[in-house]
């Protein structure tokens, strides 16, 4: 009986312990479910440039509305500048899970008479969320993504 090489030995178990390695995060990766930020991503693609345009246009101006998070009240408070006038701002604020796109949740914007609006977040779960305003204000468009954090 021949006596086999340890070096041999060495190289056959790397060998197999690299193909179980990689079927294994190839099984791994397949089963993985990718939430992407829209359906339409590509339609949303060709038309960036406005949005990079309304993102300016919140930055530039004295439009840019305040965010905040009042965590007694459970709710995410959205505050325009003062001196505007509210009626004409119309649009949608949509918190987005990052982790889990069937929980995004989108509502349209109602100022009050002060320019605030509240957003119930008592029933979100507590994490980071991204709440993407996107409003119409004396025919422009403005566009403002902040990083929101919900507590229990």
């Amino acid at each position: 009986m021949k006596k086999m090489h340890p070096w041999a030995l060495g190289i056959s178990a790397f060998i197999v312990l690299f193909l179980i390695v990689t079927i294994t995060v190839v099984i791994l990766v397949s089963q993985q479910d990718y939430h992407l930020v829209t359906k339409d991503y590509y339609e949303k693609d060709l038309s960036y440039q406005n949005e990079i345009d309304a993102k300016r246009r919140a930055a530039d101006t004295g439009s840019r509305p305040v965010v905040s998070v009042d965590r007694a009240a459970k709710t995410c408070v959205l505050q325009f500048p003062e001196g505007k006038d509210y009626s004409g701002i119309t649009g949608t604020a949509t918190l987005f899970r990052i982790s889990d796109a069937r929980q995004d949740h989108s509502t349209p914007i109602a100022l009050n008479s002060e320019g605030m609006q509240h957003i119930s977040v008592s029933s979100f779960p507590a994490g980071q969320w991204i709440l993407k305003l996107r409003w119409k204000e004396g025919g422009k468009e403005y566009s403002l993504d902040e990083r929101v954090y919900l507590s229990e």
